[in-house]
């Protein structure tokens, strides 16, 4: 069987900052990796099957949508958003 898709770009020199976060809230544990690559920054919450993009780590406004619209709760996207922000000042 022949392949259909195409590897247009390999930029792994580009990751950068990745970071490892363990975030508890309202009872929930979310395990949050979050890093820069070529297009910005990213966020990938493994045990909660979501990811999407960031802005700079201490915008807590627009991560906090970008994480909302992946995990589909306001509250927890803010929490997130804002445990990035608090995490990033010391790195």
């Amino acid at each position: 069987m022949a392949n259909n898709y195409e590897i247009t770009y390999n930029g792994d020199g580009d990751i950068a900052k990745v970071h490892h976060i363990g975030v508890n809230y309202n009872g929930n544990y979310y395990n949050v990796i979050f890093g820069k690559y070529v297009n910005g920054g990213f966020f990938s919450i493994p045990n909660w099957n979501c990811g999407g993009e960031l802005a700079a780590f201490s915008d807590v406004f627009w991560n906090k949508e970008s994480i909302s619209r992946s995990i589909k709760s306001k509250r927890v996207g803010e929490a997130i958003a804002k445990a990035i922000a608090e995490y990033s000042k010391g790195v």
